[in-house]
């Protein structure tokens, strides 16, 4: 099975939406920020997740976006600053070509 990384990020209006979506991601992959998770999945669990956060979510106020990113570009994203998430790889350093 082919696994994609993938950059999902949300804005949620409502707070009770908004523990959803993010426990719902959060069974998916690895938080890195407030609303933001890095996700390495198989395209039918980002369609399972989809159809997930859609049944969640108020498309006239709220917004999940899904950023696919090829492993040459994956690893060249960067840390900085702290890390209140604790990332597995958070000290890693990446390379910036």
């Amino acid at each position: 099975m082919i696994f994609k990384n993938v950059l999902a990020v949300y804005d949620i209006s409502d707070e009770t939406r908004l523990s959803k979506v993010a426990k719902t991601i959060e069974n998916y992959g690895t938080r890195v920020q407030k609303s933001v998770f890095e996700l390495n999945i198989s395209i039918p669990k980002l369609k399972e997740l989809h159809e997930k956060i859609n049944n969640i979510i108020d498309n006239a106020v709220d917004s999940v976006r899904y950023y696919i990113l090829c492993e040459e570009d994956w690893q060249k994203r960067e840390s900085m600053g702290i890390s209140p998430y604790n990332e597995p790889d958070w000290d890693k350093r990446f390379l910036i070509v």
